[in-house]
């Protein structure tokens, strides 16, 4: 999932080697059609395998088409007859959550998730905490209109300054310990990834993440992808404040100065790929 010589930006105007997408090349992974053209273009073929081989893997995928094509309905009660026929599987009660979850069915939703993060703590590259979170989040948010204007859902903290620091604590990751800063950044990149391929602009879910890891970026971080993904903020529905309009307008500076500046390979990145 990392990206070679991808090349960022910090906020003292160093640059250095990101290991991970930076930029626009970041904020393409976001609302990507890609992913939803591959499912819809091999319909025909899933189906077909489905009925010759009704197994694990081609059921699974016959449910995963069934999402993309909105049956929402059909598809739960085929992740229902995958958790029966083959109980136990980690990815069944993912994507029956998922499913649950595009069909309303919050509540529910959130227990199948817990499910499957039980059955395996690295699924879906251990980030489904911040699925969890989320689903947590729009419950909340169905008995106060207001929860996403004063809520965070991924729970981090920012200083409301210029160039805030990484907050003091981190949010309780699929292990039950604290995530680091670079978990915390793969799982907004994961997730987000997957829900703008069902999730539209406007969604005050998807803007309250993309706000939170544009700052998280600016805090520890490539300013190019914070600069992004507060605009991609933005298009979902969150407000342009004078603190989002100054801290871009400072990006946009200490790029200005940083230029075509000699890469260093010693700069600290709190949210980059920790080394392997």
């Amino acid at each position: 999932m990392g990206c070679v010589n991808a090349i960022g930006t910090d906020h003292d105007g160093r640059r250095f080697d990101a290991g991970w997408q930076t930029g626009k090349e970041l904020a393409g992974t976001i609302n990507n059609p890609d992913k939803a053209r591959y499912w819809l273009g091999r319909a025909n073929e899933i189906v077909a395998r489905s009925r010759s081989k009704p197994d694990l893997e081609t059921l699974t995928d016959l449910g995963i088409l069934l999402l993309y094509q909105g049956q929402y309905t059909k598809a739960i009660q085929l992740f229902l007859t995958i958790e029966r026929r083959y109980p136990g599987h980690p990815e069944a009660a993912a994507n029956l959550g998922t499913a649950l979850e595009l069909s309303g069915h919050d509540a529910t939703a959130l227990r199948w998730i817990r499910i499957g993060m039980r059955r395996n703590t690295e699924e879906h590259w251990g980030t489904e905490w911040l699925h969890a979170r989320i689903l947590e989040a729009k419950i909340a948010a169905s008995m106060d209109p207001t929860y996403f204007d004063h809520h965070s859902i991924t729970g981090l903290v920012f200083e409301k300054v210029l160039v805030p620091s990484l907050p003091g604590s981190m949010p309780t990751g699929n292990t039950g310990k604290p995530a680091r800063p670079w978990d915390v950044h793969r799982a907004l990149s994961y997730q987000l990834s997957e829900r703008t391929g069902f999730v539209k602009p406007r969604d005050p879910v998807v803007a309250n993440l993309l706000h939170d890891w544009a700052t998280l970026n600016l805090a520890g971080g490539p300013i190019e992808s914070a600069d992004v993904l507060y605009d991609l903020a933005v298009t979902y529905g969150a407000k342009r404040e004078v603190l989002m309009r100054n801290r871009q307008a400072y990006i946009k500076r200490v790029l200005a100065q940083a230029g075509d500046t000699e890469v260093s390979y010693d700069t600290p990145c709190a949210i980059c790929p920790p080394p392997e």
